[in-house]
């Protein structure tokens, strides 16, 4: 207890020491706890699930002869449940998933709301996928064919104060019976839903076919199953399956993918990446070190100021071990108040770097008291960490030297400091430089012409508009002066979903067969996107007319790109007026186009063909004139759609949102690697203004003999500083050729990316160089301006 209250005695009589301390290694623990929260969301996707060890999910491969790799799909055949729960013994429950469409109009009262996370399932599926069930029938909520269970979330939007158990939920002008309530979906989940309905009344589950994949399916595997003799047997049953296909040069594949590492590992449903969980959790460690090791160093400069101190203890017959204790102790306070402030900060902080980096992270571990246990352990390791090595060094001051004012053999130790200060300025560099060609990327990404104009761009719901109305609304539209033109598709263009196949070709062999990506389009849209038209025409009003007739010898205008053209063997005018067929949908090549991207820029371009259809848009086009006042036309735009759909919400985004939505992984990367590279560099130059500090205290009797020899103020400025600057030096040449790794392997995750210009990580090094040149600048100029007679007076 008396060591205790000499601790904290200390403590206050060095306040400025002590808060300097405390920050530095409170920010440090903070950046860790942050990062570890974020690592730790990510790590635990479907985790809640009870039987996340035994569910997996299927997704679907397709490989051309032609292709260097498989096209990944998180859909498969409306056929591959039923058929795979009669063939395979290993499955227990095999369940699927449809989406109902993402913009489903829903009646509350008077008012119409679009939802868009229904979702069509199979009976079973809550009993594969068991989300918790609040209220309602928990045994077979999804037995009758106008079945809807719904989330918490929506029982309150829809039914505030009342029980919705047995209630009707009205969904495009559909009744559906409130049949349970499930509890809210967490953030950390792939599968994403607000409401599942029945897909027992759905015309499309009635006869099971393996011709179109739209469902994700999911599996509930008996206990104990070896999942790769399990995929072998998949294996052996596709190439079966798909015998003919295989003889056409294609390869199809079912992946077995376990539902708990979807996110991580999946090529085909993931929306995250292992690699930056493990650049991240190498981040946070790195900070707590740098952070402990500025803790260290802050320690031993400060060491020195108590240094008589320590010596009249020894010399009235304190013990090298009570001395150590001593100083480990006080370590001890402050290293618990900066966990303690720490722990404040995250819980604080967690909800602005959450928003900052746009993903929902929570503190649910901290429910847990295995966290508060590990928080224990670490306080102890951390502890020995940052105040172990001086506590050991001040008890081992000789008395004799200190009175003397000669501390040198502890000086000599000092060079492990030097070397972790050199760690700091490694990690602290190697930030910089990935940071910096991150940025330099996602600028790349945002400017690069991908062969579409996506600029000016209104996106709104095709979903709710039947052709007439659409068009109608497209006429109207077409009178304002601030709209430049008006199209539709079935996907969005920068991110084109649909897996087709062409079959046949004029002059190729009978079994000639090509995997395409396709969409559906309206009659405008290549002029509304600004895509060039290399051979041919574009869309006319015959070419609507026969894409409107639903005859089975219907003819339909296809539109091509030139890489299409090129892989049939044909010219682009060559190609004008040959005969294709797509999935069943045969007509004459109308144009060919140049070569656009309609995907993420981590892909090369693909095959793409573009036909007339009008059966369903999901998406309308509103191309604004490039002079046009963005407010006032969309305020217009909503005046035409209440019009015409006064009940319907009016909801809208620019395409250039879609564009940005295909790299929200790497804005988050690009955005944290930014915010911890600044806070790396900030510990390294408290780490540093430390070690100088302490350097310059070690050196005060060498000045001052050398300032009465004759030694200008910036000869002992450069002759203190030079040491340090070296340990940068060093730091850099260490770091670029990890930094070009890195870097060299992250971009070769686009097929487009800048290059690795040298000036970058010149600019890197030049600037933390001079960042902590002013950092050490100050110290070394207060030490060579030093009166030396103060210094020499005890010689």
């Amino acid at each position: 207890m008396n060591t205790l209250k000499i601790a904290f005695r200390n403590i206050r009589k060095n306040r400025g020491f002590a808060i300097i301390n405390i920050a530095s290694l409170a920010l440090g623990i903070t950046c860790f706890l942050l990062l570890s929260a974020y690592v730790y969301h990510e790590l635990t996707y479907d985790r809640f699930l009870s039987n996340s060890d035994r569910i997996s999910m299927v997704t679907s491969g397709v490989k051309a002869a032609d292709d260097e790799d498989y096209q990944y799909w998180s859909v498969t055949p409306t056929a591959l449940a039923p058929e795979f729960e009669k063939e395979f013994p290993e499955i227990e429950k095999a369940v699927r998933m449809y989406n109902y469409n993402d913009a489903a109009l829903v009646e509350k009262g008077s008012e119409t709301i679009k939802e868009n996370g229904l979702k069509y399932v199979d009976s079973d599926f809550l009993k594969v996928l068991d989300y918790k069930i609040l209220e309602g029938n928990s045994n077979s909520p999804l037995a009758n064919p106008s079945d809807i269970v719904i989330t918490e979330k929506l029982a309150k939007k829809y039914f505030p104060n009342t029980n919705p158990i047995g209630k009707t939920l009205v969904v495009d002008n559909t009744p559906w019976r409130v049949s349970a309530i499930i509890e809210d979906l967490p953030t950390f989940t792939e599968i994403k839903f607000t409401a599942l309905l029945s897909n027992k009344g759905l015309e499309r589950y009635k006869q099971t076919q393996w011709g179109s994949a739209n469902d994700l399916t999911f599996l509930l595997l008996k206990n104990n199953i070896d999942t790769k003799a399990f995929q072998s047997k998949v294996d052996r049953f596709a190439n079966e399956k798909f015998k003919e296909e295989a003889k056409a040069g294609f390869t199809i594949k079912f992946n077995i993918e376990q539902i708990q590492d979807i996110h991580l590992h999946s090529k085909a449903a993931g929306s995250g990446n292992m690699t930056y969980i493990y650049i991240f959790a190498f981040l946070g460690f790195a900070l707590l070190v740098i952070s402990a090791v500025n803790f260290t160093n802050l320690s031993l400069s400060h060491a020195t100021e108590r240094a008589k101190e320590i010596a009249v203890r020894k010399v009235l017959g304190a013990a090298r071990k009570l001395v150590f204790k001593q100083f480990i102790r006080e370590g001890a306070v402050m290293v618990g108040l900066a966990l303690i402030i720490g722990l404040v900060s995250t819980w604080f902080l967690l909800p602005i770097f959450s928003a900052y980096i746009a993903v929902p992270i929570k503190l649910n571990i901290w429910t847990n008291p295995i966290f508060y246990i590990s928080m224990l352990g670490f306080f102890i390791i951390l502890n020995f960490l940052a105040s172990g090595w001086p506590a050991w060094v001040i008890s081992h001051f000789k008395p004799i030297n200190v009175i003397k004012g000669q501390l040198k053999s502890n000086y000599a130790k000092f060079s492990v400091a030097k070397i972790l200060i050199t760690f700091q300025y490694c990690i602290s560099i190697f930030l910089v430089i990935c940071t910096l060609f991150a940025f330099r990327q996602m600028q790349f990404i945002q400017t690069k012409d991908t062969g579409l104009n996506r600029s000016q761009i209104l996106v709104l719901d095709g979903d709710i508009w039947k052709n007439i109305e659409r068009e109608t609304m497209k006429n109207e539209l077409m009178k304002l002066s601030s709209i430049k033109n008006v199209s539709a598709s079935y996907d969005s263009p920068v991110n084109i979903q649909g897996g087709y196949s062409l079959q046949t070709a004029e002059g190729k062999q009978a079994n000639f067969k090509m995997d395409i990506t396709a969409i559906p389009i309206e009659r405008d849209f290549l002029s509304t996107f600004d895509i060039p038209i290399i051979a041919g025409e574009n869309l006319n009003e015959t070419d609507i007319i026969k894409a409107k007739d639903t005859s089975v010898n219907r003819s339909v205008a296809i539109i091509i790109n030139k890489l299409t053209v090129e892989k049939i063997g044909w010219t682009p005018q060559e190609a004008i007026g040959k005969q294709v067929h797509i999935n069943g949908r045969k007509g004459p090549v109308k144009a060919v186009v140049d070569n656009f991207n309609f995907a993420s820029l981590r892909e090369e371009v693909r095959p793409v063909a573009l036909f007339p259809e009008y059966n369903y848009f999901g998406n309308i086009f509103v191309k604004l004139e490039a002079n046009a006042n963005s407010k006032q036309a969309i305020q217009e735009i909503e005046s035409v759609v209440k019009k015409l759909k006064p009940n319907a919400p009016f909801e809208y985004h620019f395409l250039d949102e879609d564009y940005a939505d295909l790299y929200k992984q790497e804005q988050q990367t690009t955005k944290i690697m930014q915010l911890f590279a600044l806070v790396t560099v900030s510990i390294a130059c408290i780490g540093l203004f430390a070690i100088s500090a302490y350097a310059a205290q070690q050196r005060v009797k060498e000045i001052g003999i050398r300032k009465v020899l004759g030694a200008s103020v910036a000869k002992l400025v450069g002759l203190l500083t030079n040491d340090f600057i070296k340990l940068v030096l060093i730091a850099f040449i260490i770091t670029v050729p990890l930094g070009y790794l890195a870097m060299d392997k992250w971009l070769a995750n686009f097929a487009y990316h800048i290059h690795l210009e040298w000036w970058i990580f010149v600019i890197a090094g030049l600037v933390t160089l001079v960042i902590s040149f002013l950092t050490i600048a100050g110290q070394a100029f207060k030490a060579a301006r030093a009166n030396p007679i103060y210094s020499l007076k005890d010689e």
